[in-house]
């Protein structure tokens, strides 16, 4: 290279066709590389979208299996008690609410026509199978129980009974209608739209995981190009640097010391050559950070399998806490557990109660690692009624965590507890939670606080 460059010299390369070139192919390599930066940019934000549907698609799915289960309990609630509060619930559903369509219609825009949809569409139809089963039983109940029909809801009127039923007295009116949400061929169909939303479940997992594979393809590919244009952008600064050394600053410097002292003088550096230097730094600093920008949270605590600070902050932004209870809860004393039996045994023991406030709460509820020994659960259509069954289930998981299995060492949390139809808020449910929690640090621990 170094003949090359000294016969280019001697031939006497213009400057202005040299430094065309030189710009042309440095122009050339930084457009490819801003593209390529720009195409990475755009494949860590697809990954972070991609992350968010797979949320949203997840939370669609609970929302179809809970509607079903609602209505389910609404309507057997209804022929076990006569309390037309159950059936005003269960038409609202129906009629208003409509979240299994709601749900269908939201993994159809973002999953039409994949395995996740067609398993949460067959469990769809197979619930609305059931509602005219359920209503048949509503319309048998309604009569045993005497009620006026002119009050029965429209569709219930208009809905005309086998005459054999009809022709039943109203207790077997009332146990014909128990028994149609009751019996083995109700419960059947339950478990198959159960099982078809465990299917939908795994699917979406398979399908966001190839997803995030083929993701992750791409931007290797992307990284990879982006390094072989830094190493060709920095072969042409050298070329660059090299060719204006034979052609220009070394001429020029031996002319200048040959005029004035007559001999050789060592060069020591240019000017121009600590500028493209500086240049040099500050694009490879600003890719650097380019490149640290593509570090991917995922939305899952590694340790523990629950919902991470990022999936926590994103849960609270995009549920709408007014009609859920928010549990901010602490390990009682972890850090003596880390000093006394190491941190080994430190992330046992918290995957432990993650696994104990997992099979705590329904499915439905969200359950979060916000922090070291902190987490924090998400039990959504929960009021501030419900203060009763939160207590008893802390106390529920109290008792598992104090008497532990598999060598694990006993141990306990303190939970703080806040409703977002309470009447007393601040208007920052996190920050009643976390005041709650408080009151039960003061009182010593192991135990449950609401505020009020």
């Amino acid at each position: 290279m170094r003949n090359i460059l000294q016969r280019i010299g001697k031939r006497g390369l213009p400057l202005g066709k040299l430094n065309y070139i030189m710009a042309t192919f440095t122009l050339l390599i930084s457009v490819l590389l801003l593209f390529a930066t720009r195409r990475t940019s755009s494949g860590y934000a697809a990954m972070r979208n991609m992350e968010n549907n797979y949320i949203e698609w997840q939370q669609c799915a609970n929302d179809l299996l809970a509607a079903s289960d609602y209505l389910t309990e609404q309507v057997r609630g209804f022929v076990t008690t006569g309390n037309r509060d159950y059936l005003d619930c269960y038409f609202e559903e129906i009629n208003v609410t409509k979240r299994r369509e709601a749900a269908l219609e939201t993994l159809h825009e973002g999953l039409g026509g994949t395995d996740s949809y067609l398993r949460a569409k067959a469990a769809v139809k197979q619930s609305e199978s059931l509602t005219s089963q359920e209503i048949y039983a509503i319309r048998l109940a309604l009569d045993a129980f005497g009620e006026d029909p002119q009050t029965y809801p429209r569709v219930i009127r208009t809905l005309s009974i086998l005459p054999q039923d009809d022709a039943l007295g109203q207790r077997e009116k009332l146990d014909l209608a128990r028994s149609m949400v009751f019996d083995n061929f109700y419960v059947r169909k339950k478990a198959a739209i159960s099982e078809n939303m465990q299917l939908c479940f795994a699917d979406l997992v398979k399908q966001n995981e190839r997803q995030q594979t083929a993701a992750e393809g791409e931007m290797n590919l992307l990284l990879h190009t982006q390094q072989t244009l830094i190493t060709l952008l920095i072969a042409i600064i050298l070329m660059i640097v090299a060719m204006t050394s034979i052609l220009v600053i070394n001429p020029l410097i031996r002319s200048v010391l040959h005029i004035q002292d007559e001999e050789a003088i060592p060069i020591r550096g240019s000017s121009e050559f600590r500028f493209l230097a500086s240049t040099y730094n500050i694009m490879f600093e600003t890719n650097r950070e380019k490149k640290e920008k593509l570090a991917y949270e995922a939305s899952h605590d590694k340790l523990t399998g629950l919902y991470n600070r990022a999936g926590y902050d994103f849960l609270l932004k995009n549920t709408v806490m007014d009609t859920c209870a928010l549990l901010i809860i602490d390990v009682d004393k972890f850090k003596n557990v880390n000093d006394t039996y190491g941190h080994d045994m430190g992330d046992r023991v918290l995957a432990h109660v993650a696994s104990v406030l997992r099979d705590s709460f329904r499915p439905t509820d969200y359950i979060c690692r916000i922090g070291g020994d902190e987490f924090a659960a998400i039990m959504v259509r929960s009021g501030s009624q419900f203060k009763g069954l939160i207590d008893e289930k802390v106390k529920r998981i109290n008792q598992k965590l104090q008497n532990p299995e598999n060598g694990l060492p006993p141990t306990s949390v303190s939970v703080g507890t806040a409703f977002g139809d309470s009447k007393h808020s601040t208007g920052d449910i996190v920050k009643d939670a976390d005041l709650a929690l408080y009151k039960v640090k003061q009182n010593g621990r192991c135990g449950c606080a609401f505020y009020d």
